[in-house]
C-alpha cells in the first residue's frame, strides 16, 4: 500500500513539473502583456510622480537606447506597438514588469 501511495505521489508530482516545462515554453514565444504609457508635457506632479519612475520621466541617452534596442530584437514587441499607433521613435523606456509582461513608455 506504501508503494501505491509513493508511486501516486510521484506521478503527481512528475505531472505538475512538466506542465511548468510548457508553461515556460508558451513564455517564450514572445506573447507577453504589454501597457504603453504616455508621458504628458507638461505633467500635474500629482499625476505621475507616483507612476512613472524617474528614470523614464527624465531619460539619459543610455536608458532611450536599450528601450529602442529591445523594440528592434522583440519582433512581437514592435509588432504589438506598431498595431497601436505609437511611434517606435518615441519610446523612452522599456520595463519589465514581475510576471514578464513589459510596460513601454512613450514620450
Amino acid at each position: 500500500m506504501r508503494k501505491i501511495v509513493t508511486l501516486a505521489f510521484a506521478a503527481a508530482l512528475a505531472a505538475g513539473s512538466l506542465s511548468g516545462v510548457a508553461n515556460a515554453q508558451n513564455s517564450r514565444s514572445g506573447q507577453v502583456s504589454v501597457t504603453v504609457i504616455v508621458i504628458k508635457q507638461p505633467m500635474d506632479m500629482d499625476d505621475y510622480t507616483q507612476q512613472v519612475p524617474l528614470r523614464y520621466l527624465y531619460p539619459t541617452a543610455q536608458t532611450i537606447a536599450q528601450a529602442q534596442d529591445e523594440i528592434r530584437s522583440n519582433a512581437y514587441l514592435r509588432g504589438y506597438l506598431l498595431k497601436k499607433r505609437v511611434q517606435l521613435r518615441n519610446v523612452v523606456g522599456i520595463q519589465t514588469a514581475y510576471n514578464g509582461g513589459k510596460i513601454v513608455y512613450v514620450q
